[in-house]
């Protein structure tokens, strides 16, 4: 099957490119939703962290309803990928149902939220190829602005000192020592390119170029997550990146970088706003992580929940596995938890690692517990300062 030269005809009917981008969009969300099926349902061990605690709590059977409901409509959408007001639909339903678990803010569904809302509220009319341009024009802002501040975000010691050995621990063995052994600054290289495809992707002339770099660097990074075996849920975001700029920049020698940028509705100047400026506050702890595609970086927020012993005998019996060490101090993982029930990791905030110590704190009875949350490393030092709370000071 030949991939580029389909892509390459789409360039020129705005409308096929909305179709095709909608149905990859819809099949990547359904694939992550059933990895991470959990993370979606009230009705399990992992505590919820709400927006409010004046949001009246989604009891048995009806998570299930409102998941099943949601997985209908991405089938619907794959089907019909003309039905804006479906999509509408998905967009209000997956985003109401958010506000119940910041977890669910995972990076991957903030991103096709808001392609889905770009072609559900930008490209009402079918015949209209222009309100297509548009809504194909904030998709590749969301695109380009994701790599970009995917790249920045790996700019830091942290990345360079613990992120990559622990990802080359996941190589065969002779590739991991070779990666093992691979210079600081050569490390570095790996954001710079993702820098690069942030901008080359804006540049008609070098667009082309781009894709293939990015097509080449998403499959490196599939095959690395596929040989660990680990973070399935994102497997599908890395397939669909693919799809993505072959979708929305291969052979596009019309589309400027400025129109990119340059915002002509109210909805465009809004996702410019999110993806592209309140990422930057995130660098001074200003603006959340995971809005600003920092994932596993080593550039985030991290916490554990320290025990006494004789609290672990109170635990249920599925967190044991996530308790650290065989003797004193014991530390509860919340992230290997996170990943272990729900297939994601934690939304990497104190305010959410409160939420979930607090919750915790309903098993001690008395015993002695206390959340550990270690700031975010600096930049350039990777040094850290941490805050501990009981749960007294959690009430």
């Amino acid at each position: 099957m030949k991939l580029a030269p389909q892509l390459s005809n789409l360039s020129t009917t705005p409308d096929r490119q909305v179709d095709l981008l909608v149905r990859v969009i819809a099949a990547a969300t359904g694939c992550s939703f059933l990895i991470s099926w959990k993370l979606w349902i009230s009705s399990r061990l992992f505590p919820l962290a709400p927006v409010s605690s004046r949001l009246p709590e989604i009891v048995y059977p009806f998570d299930y309803i409102w998941f099943l409901s949601l997985l209908a409509l991405l089938a619907v959408i794959s089907f019909l990928p003309r039905s804006r007001k479906i999509i509408l639909i998905f967009v209000c339903l997956a985003a109401s149902l958010s506000l119940w678990d910041q977890t669910r803010w995972q990076p991957w569904f903030y991103q096709y939220l808001f392609m889905l809302a770009a072609v559900g509220i930008l490209g009402w009319r079918q015949a209209d190829s222009s309100r297509d341009r548009t809504a194909l024009d904030v998709c590749r802002l969301i695109v380009a602005t994701t790599y970009f501040w995917t790249g920045v975000q790996k700019l830091n010691i942290t990345f360079v000192r613990e992120t990559w050995p622990d990802m080359a621990s996941f190589l065969p063995g002779f590739l991991q020592s070779v990666a093992q052994r691979v210079p600081a600054f050569l490390i570095l290289i790996i954001p710079l390119v993702e820098i690069l495809i942030g901008f080359g992707l804006l540049s008609r002339r070098f667009r082309n170029r781009t894709v293939l770099l990015a097509t080449a660097t998403q499959t490196a990074i599939l095959m690395l997550l596929v040989l660990s075996g680990e973070n399935a849920v994102v497997w599908p975001w890395n397939v669909a990146m693919v799809l993505f700029v072959w979708i929305l920049f291969w052979n596009d020698t019309k589309t400027t970088g400025r129109r990119i940028v340059a915002g002509r509705t109210p909805f465009h100047v809004l996702v410019l706003l999110l993806f592209a400026v309140l990422p930057s506050l995130s660098l001074v702890g200003l603006w959340d992580s995971f809005l600003s595609s920092s994932v596993y970086l080593g550039s985030t927020y991290q916490a554990a929940i320290c025990l006494a012993p004789n609290l672990l005998g109170r635990l249920p019996r599925e967190i044991h596995p996530h308790v650290w060490q065989k003797s004193e101090p014991f530390f509860l993982d919340i992230n290997r938890w996170a990943f272990a029930e729900l297939r994601v990791p934690v939304y990497p905030e104190p305010r959410v690692f409160r939420q979930i110590a607090k919750r915790v704190c309903e098993y001690a009875a008395g015993e002695r517990l206390s959340l550990w949350i270690k700031q975010k490393p600096h930049r350039l030092t990777g040094s850290f300062e941490s805050e501990y709370y009981d749960c007294e000071s959690l009430k």
